[in-house]
């Protein structure tokens, strides 16, 4: 008799590999992985974790690896998540201040690499993308590309955006699929060296802030966020453009695809100098098509044995920062659930009811909020409607954010899972 749950984990990104490799530290469970790609791998950017994020790779056990590599900023600005500025004129407006962390960022592709020894190689299987799933007396049934299945107890979906988890969640409520929609943003995406930039900014007596602080620089329609990657040796930049007018894309529409420098410094040729020599330093960009997903009502089936997690629950804007970290939030979630001693097959419903209870409602609001972060920055909020309005909104407006109890969050999973496995004898 197979005394192991078996849980497989689709979707091999930062949030589900995280999950992935805390659970396979457990003797009663059994993890398998399974990734659509030839092999591990992640864009070539910067991603930046705020507060609660870090916080969550600390509890989910991997905060050595990840401050083995993470990039902050030195001293007297360690604890600046971003400075925000006028980007016409780079007038200083405020700066969000998040204690003892600050902004925390690294290379997608470095952290990603810190996380995969911790994660069995044999528990994980390449070049299989998800195509449909089935339920069959309390059996999850996982079919492949390649003809492939996998029947397991537990399946979670960590399968991005274009989620086939998700659509099955969906199914079993008898909802309607839900799809990527795009925003009507476009984002410049490039990586510069921090030495270049600031021998730049002397030469034109500019300020040096703009080098060694993470900025968001701010305008109509338009912003720029930059923060330190690679030790503080370059800089990651993403310069938004956006026509919320236009949200439809043609089908065939690549989401990411090279572009002409000449056409982004065009984007923003009205802008203050010290930014078009910014955006001038990056030699190869790259256009991303900003994409998102509406709300759900449910990340769990009808069964309670399969569901979603990460961008397949939530994909949101990254306008707050907040969409890798709300992934490992969930992950945390699960991890904390799915790692109890003594956790039956049986118990599985539970662990993705209280899942569902405590993370549906934030996650929600997180998106939400980070659709009105892109607004208020790009100056169409009515809310606020000058950039010194923006500027003493900023200061505090993500406090609520990164100030969540996700130790409190643990404790009350652990308690909750108890007390129904009472409830039961």
């Amino acid at each position: 008799m197979n005394t192991h749950i078996r849980i497989a984990v689709v979707g091999g990104g930062i949030a589900g590999l995280a999950l992935a490799s805390n659970l396979s530290k457990h003797a009663h469970l059994d993890v398998q992985m399974f990734e659509s790609a030839p092999q591990f791998s992640e864009i070539g950017a910067g991603i930046s974790f705020d507060a609660n994020a870090v916080k969550a790779i600390e509890l989910l056990g991997i905060a050595n690896k990840y401050n083995a590599i993470a990039d902050k900023v030195s001293p007297p600005f360690q604890d600046v998540w971003f400075q925000w500025r006028n980007g016409y004129t780079d007038e200083y407006l405020s700066a969000s201040i998040a204690t003892g962390v600050g902004q925390s960022s690294v290379h997608r592709a470095d952290f990603l690499d810190a996380i995969i020894p911790h994660m069995p190689t044999q528990n994980v299987h390449f070049s299989k993308r998800l195509e449909a799933i089935e339920e069959q007396n309390d059996q999850v049934i996982l079919h492949f590309n390649d003809g492939s299945q996998y029947e397991c107890d537990y399946l979670i979906g960590a399968d991005g955006i274009r989620s086939v988890a998700r659509q099955y969640v969906l199914a079993t409520h008898d909802l309607l699929p839900v799809h990527p929609r795009f925003s009507g943003t476009w984002a410049y995406r490039g990586i510069i060296s921090h030495t270049s930039f600031k021998e730049a900014l002397q030469q034109i007596n500019g300020d040096t802030d703009l080098a060694d602080i993470p900025q968001m620089l701010l305008g109509k329609d338009k912003h720029i966020l930059t923060f330190p990657i690679r030790k503080g040796e370059q800089i990651n930049i993403v310069a938004f453009c956006s026509n919320r007018e236009d949200t439809v894309l043609p089908a065939d529409t690549p989401w990411t695809k090279p572009v002409d420098k000449a056409q982004m410094l065009s984007d923003f040729s009205d802008w203050s100098e010290s930014c078009q020599i910014l955006l001038g330093l990056i030699e190869q960009p790259t256009i991303w098509a900003l994409h998102e997903i509406e709300e759900l009502s449910t990340y769990q089936s009808a069964s309670g044995h399969v569901i979603v997690m990460g961008d397949a629950a939530h994909a949101m804007l990254p306008h707050q920062g907040a969409g890798a970290g709300q992934g490992l939030e969930d992950a945390l979630i699960l991890a904390a659930l799915l790692s109890t001693k003594n956790l039956h097959a049986d118990q599985l419903t539970d662990v993705s009811s209280i899942y569902e209870k405590l993370r549906l409602k934030r996650a929600c609001r997180v998106q939400q909020t980070s659709r009105e972060s892109g607004e208020i920055y790009e100056c169409c909020s009515t809310q606020y409607p000058t950039f010194a309005e923006i500027g003493e909104h900023l200061e505090h407006r993500f406090d609520w954010l990164w100030q969540h109890d996700l130790e409190q969050d643990v404790v009350e999973a652990k308690q909750q899972l108890h007390q129904l496995k009472m409830a039961t004898i």
